[in-house]
């Protein structure tokens, strides 16, 4: 790496075309100067000074020679994606306007679409975290780890998640038909759109102890979770499980708040960047849940869910019941643009309350037990749940 103090600053004059999504991210990141139809930007090399010039010559090549019209947004857009994707991390994502305003619907919690989770592997292929509880996607039978390899008859195996998404989701009542790969078996389905809004918290008394799920964490998940939580406690429930199966996460903010309601006085996580900053995410202690505690997690449990869960065996609080956890162990920031696009970047890794990052790694419950083949192809009850009856039998040992 380059000492800082033998940084060369160089201004290159770039003749180029005034494009709005050009203009627009390079006035939100660098310090520039616009003079008429020139751009004057400065950068901190040759090399980059040099590849913004090729990026731009080759554009115009493109536009010259290209045997048909094209878009010079278009044209834009797919380079500053190419750069995202040239990280290998299918966390980090540069949205246009549109796409970026469907990706803020699914963080509040409302959106119209199937209800499903889905991240992008090593290949490309856009595969299941998690369906959302009572949704399209749930009410067909479509589990974590499936991949969609084709909407509507079109192969969208490597086109990213992104890209899938965005052909997944449509108006409410219209419908789309799925193709996912489970293994060797070839799934087609046909489902029906809806408007999802996702409820995210759900709880009920099973015998003398309080049973609260989490299927996701969005903008209001805390708030339920204290709702529905003070319900269950004044129903004098001894013991408490919560349910993180097959939560795919969402905002970290949303989880600490959860454990601050929860846990004494501690770290819930804490984050490293590539710089050693460290940032520790605390609860105040103001509010401590006096209860024996259980969390259910498996395969489906990541990001934030894995954060909670984390939290909760490394203080003691609570032993995990089920299998052991997907393993998502990096933060990502979320940026919007001036002119409504936006980016995902992953800017650090996180680690458990003892110091352990679980990326690619996961959680190891304390008491390891698997899903049965029944509760994996159909509709159960509690008594039916394996996992569910062993997280109650620990909680009436403990009581």
């Amino acid at each position: 790496m380059e000492n800082k103090q033998n940084k060369t600053k160089l201004v290159v004059i770039i003749v180029v075309l005034i494009i709005t999504n050009m203009i627009t991210f390079a006035v939100a990141t660098t310090s520039n100067v616009l003079l008429g139809n020139k751009m004057i930007i400065t950068v901190d090399s040759n090399e980059t000074a040099a590849g913004i010039k090729k990026l731009l010559v080759l554009k115009e090549q493109i536009a010259s020679e290209y045997y048909q019209d094209v878009n010079n947004t278009t044209l834009i857009d797919g380079a500053i994606k190419g750069m995202f994707e040239s990280l290998g991390d299918p966390y980090s994502t540069y949205y246009t306007s549109e796409e970026f305003s469907k990706y803020m619907e699914m963080a509040t919690g409302s959106y119209e679409g199937i209800g499903v989770v889905v991240a992008e592997d090593e290949q490309g292929y856009t595969y299941v975290i998690a369906p959302q509880k009572g949704t399209p996607a749930d009410d067909a039978g479509i589990k974590t780890g499936d991949k969609i390899i084709k909407v509507d008859g079109e192969d969208v195996s490597t086109i990213g998640a992104d890209a899938v998404v965005a052909k997944v989701k449509g108006p409410a009542d219209s419908m789309v038909n799925i193709t996912i790969a489970r293994g060797e078996e070839i799934i087609e389905m046909e489902l029906v759109r809806k408007t999802i809004e996702a409820v995210t918290v759900r709880s009920r008394v099973i015998g003398d102890k309080g049973y609260i799920q989490i299927s996701e964490f969005t903008d209001k998940t805390a708030d339920d979770f204290e709702t529905q939580i003070n319900e269950l406690m004044a129903q004098n429930i001894t013991g408490l499980v919560i349910d993180l199966r097959s939560n795919p996460g969402g905002g970290v903010k949303e989880a600490v708040e959860i454990a601050d309601r929860i846990l004494g006085q501690t770290v819930v996580v804490y984050t490293v960047d590539k710089k050693g900053n460290k940032t520790d995410y605390t609860s105040d202690g103001e509010e401590q849940l006096s209860l024996p505690m259980v969390a259910l997690v498996d395969g489906g449990t990541a990001s934030s869910a894995e954060i909670l869960a984390g939290a909760l065996q490394d203080t003691g609080a609570a032993q995990l019941v089920g299998t052991k956890t997907f393993g998502k162990g990096i933060v990502q920031e979320v940026i919007s643009l001036t002119d409504g696009g936006g980016f995902k970047v992953t800017n650090s890794e996180y680690f458990t309350p003892n110091g352990n990052n679980i990326h690619e790694k996961g959680l190891e419950p304390n008491i390891v037990i698997e899903a049965t083949d029944f509760m994996m192809n159909n509709i159960f009850t509690d008594e039916e749940d394996v996992q569910l009856q062993k997280a109650l039998e620990v909680l009436g040992v403990t009581n």
